[in-house]
């Protein structure tokens, strides 16, 4: 399986299965190396996230776009109920050869109840 694949499969599975199913003990698999966070919230590493989903049990994401160009994607994400509130994401991952995660930057965003346009955040 090329790269491109193993980054897509990897994506999909971190929103559909670890997020949208709570399956937090699927992360270590995705997930290489020393694990570079740039979230503030969030220390390098991947215990802190697993500790997160572990507690949160699902985090319900609604994946609307991904783009891929080498060893990084981007991936725009709805979040409908993230604290309460419907959130935009989007993240931004940098991947190994075999796939996995690396490192990750993200923008987070509170969907306004109103909007100077008619166009929507998806």
């Amino acid at each position: 399986m090329d790269t491109r694949r193993k980054i897509e499969q990897t994506i999909r599975t971190l929103y559909g299965k670890v997020f949208n199913e709570g399956r937090g003990d699927l992360l270590p698999g995705l997930i290489s190396g020393p694990y570079i966070q740039h979230n503030p919230l969030f220390p390098n590493g991947p215990e802190a996230l697993m500790g997160y989903l572990t507690e949160a049990k699902s985090l319900p994401a609604e994946v609307k776009r991904i783009g891929i160009d080498g060893n990084l994607a981007f991936v725009h994400v709805r979040y409908p109920s993230w604290s309460g509130k419907e959130h935009a994401a989007v993240d931004i991952f940098r991947f190994d050869d075999e796939g996995r995660i690396v490192e990750h930057w993200d923008v987070l965003q509170q969907v306004p109840a109103t909007a100077a346009n008619s166009n929507t955040m998806f």
